[in-house]
């Protein structure tokens, strides 16, 4: 679907019960920003020459403005270095004559400089009853090379045609840049009858799978205000292709002019089965504006693709973490973590693994942690404390670097935040652990199995990986920690450092493997930590984990309560820890790790 979206900012005064129009609306697609950094990819090393670019406004869109008039154009300049003249104009053909122009530089009164430049026309234009399609752009004069154009990324404003034309030098062709970036310009707009209810849908974003058991699609949508009337409350319309059915979302969230609010709301498209493809769309109307009928109905719809399954899995998020004895940061992370896991219910939503490595390493690395580090995917630096959520690089699990999924939390409610996030992602195979000791004692027998909704759940073949890990482990020597400070979520062995590729039955898998009980592996602290991830030795981007399970010893088959009787004399405390190894002076409620005289440590849980 072909789709522009103008940006503007309307200044009105409110009069009583009316609106009075004192000002005038800014008309272009960059939404009132402007790039203050010029880029040699839109530039010339040609001297004495000038440098073009402009926007397209279609008909349908200068239309809303007929009976005003065009007084002014804002044009931005990424630098004004080297540029002696700019020129704003208005033209109905790219190469034709100026219907208007204005002219400034650094000797008129208004002064040309980096940044937003208001330039007066010479004579205001007076859009008419019939106007076609109209230009708004900008010219300037280099004396020699010059970034002067300011260009917004695709990654800050959206493609959108007719957003982006450029004319790079006297001599050279016009060109249609608008999948490159939008233009830092608009048209200002003054008059008596500017339009007064107008709301754009911007964007629109589906969940990326829509679960029929759950009779719920969660949809995100970008509206903005292009009128001069505030909008109190409106109707998100949404259809699914195929079917006639209409599922209505009321939208009550007031949108002043010039403001661009993101909405998200929920429907339960009933109309999809089983029996549908595994990919639909849904369109999105905006309608029934409160205020009034919208005068630009044309840029309200858009739509989104999205994928059908007919179930999901429980997920469980897995939380990694690199820390070393040598790093003394590490244990205000290790504090974090523990505050995180204290709130209610997240103990049992994530599953937490400790690397020991990324800043040096100690005597609790092993050969795994070290491999890690490839996940840093930071051109070699790595450092610690740093946490991996479910390895996925996205805006809410990552802020160390693009393409990293790296995450450096400032407080135990950002954890929270974005593993809040995360459970919202459909997971799409699960992951249930069964664990005995083997018979000689030895070491334990591990079995993992589940099912998949379908075969393209992971881009590469799906890996599992299964590991053994250790609480309540006695550091020897933790910079910045007491002598009793205590190691969770130890990696003490995996099946295979980067997995090993599922074998499938349909839709179904069971994976066995055993690993061997060190002889100061203390049994009651003991779990085993099982996930199934996205592997792509070529990419971290692509490394996502799909989903995880925790199994504790004590729920292995065969064990119950207590494991082991260590002696018959009187065993009391004289020890007592947070669940990430921070002596406490007295046990306190919630989850407490203690150790006994016996040398043994167990898990408290007071009320």
């Amino acid at each position: 679907m072909k789709r522009r979206f103008l940006s503007l900012i309307a200044m009105v005064a409110l009069c009583g019960a009316t609106f009075a129009q004192t000002s005038a609306l800014n008309v272009g697609y960059c939404q009132g920003e402007y790039n203050s950094t010029g880029s040699s990819a839109f530039s010339t090393s040609e001297a004495d020459t000038w440098v073009s670019q402009a926007i397209y406004l279609p008909a349908e869109t200068m239309g809303l403005y007929s009976g005003n008039s065009i007084t002014q154009i804002h044009a931005a300049l990424g630098s004004a270095l080297n540029i002696d003249s700019l020129q704003v104009w208005l033209r109905s053909d790219l190469d034709g004559e100026n219907l208007a122009q204005g002219v400034i530089s650094k000797n008129t009164a208004n002064k040309m400089a980096k940044g937003w430049n208001l330039v007066d026309l010479d004579e205001p234009y007076l859009v008419p009853a019939d106007v076609d399609g109209m230009y708004v752009g900008l010219s300037f004069h280099q004396t020699k090379l010059s970034v002067g154009l300011s260009i917004l990324s695709p990654d800050v404003v959206a493609p959108q045609e007719g957003a982006l034309f450029l004319k790079l030098g006297s001599d050279a062709e016009w060109e249609d840049h608008h999948e490159d970036g939008t233009a830092c310009i608009e048209a200002m707009i003054d008059g008596e009858s500017l339009p007064q209810y107008n709301l754009t849908l911007t964007s629109l974003a589906s969940q990326p799978t829509y679960v029929i058991k759950k009779h719920k699609l969660k949809l995100t949508a970008s509206v903005r205000n292009q009128a001069t009337v505030t909008i109190s409350a409106f109707d998100a319309q949404c259809q699914i292709d195929g079917s006639d059915d209409v599922y209505t979302a009321r939208i009550e969230q007031p949108i002043a002019y010039g403001e661009e609010k993101v909405i998200s709301f929920e429907i339960d498209p009933a109309c999809i089965t089983t029996d549908n493809p595994a990919e639909r769309t849904v369109t999105v109307t905006i309608a029934n504006l409160v205020e009034g009928e919208d005068e630009n109905p044309a840029d309200n719809v858009m739509s989104a693709t999205f994928a059908v399954v007919e179930e999901d899995f429980t997920r469980r998020v897995l939380i990694e973490e690199f820390t070393t004895e040598k790093c003394p940061n590490c244990l205000a992370m290790a504090t974090k973590l523990h505050s995180f896991l204290e709130m209610d219910g997240y103990a049992d939503k994530v599953t937490v693994l400790c690397h020991h490595s990324a800043y040096y390493t100690d005597w609790l690395t092993i050969t795994a942690d070290n491999s890690y580090l490839w996940l840093f995917n930071m051109g070699g630096s790595t450092f610690a404390p740093a946490l991996m959520i479910d390895r996925l690089s996205s805006d809410y699990t990552s802020n160390q670097a693009e393409g990293s999924p790296i995450f450096f939390p400032s407080s135990a409610q950002e954890i929270a935040n974005a593993v809040d996030r995360r459970i919202e992602d459909i997971a799409l195979v699960s992951v249930n652990i069964e664990a005995e000791p083997a018979d000689d004692d030895g070491g334990v027998n591990v079995k993992v199995s589940g099912k998949r909704v379908n075969e393209s759940f992971t881009v590469n073949p799906a890996r599992i990986v299964v590991a053994l890990v250790e609480d309540s482990i006695a550091a020897h020597s933790q910079a910045g920690g007491t002598s009793d400070y205590r190691h969770m979520h130890v990696n003490r062995a995996y099946n295979s450092t980067w997995g090993e590729e599922i074998e499938w039955d349909g839709d179904q898998y069971s994976y066995e493997c055993q690993f061997t009980l060190g002889a100061t592996y203390v049994r009651d602290q003991l779990s085993i930590v099982a996930y199934i991830w996205d592997y792509d030795e070529n990419s971290v981007s692509n490394c996502e984990v799909c989903n995880s399970d925790l199994l504790k010893y004590s729920d292995f088959r065969g064990i119950s309560g207590i494991t082991e009787i260590r002696s018959q004399e009187a065993v009391t405390p004289i020890a007592y820890y947070t669940i990430d190894g921070i002596q406490l002076s007295a046990p306190r409620s919630g989850l407490n790790i203690v150790r006994y005289s016996d040398g043994s440590t167990r898990k408290l849980l007071i009320k």
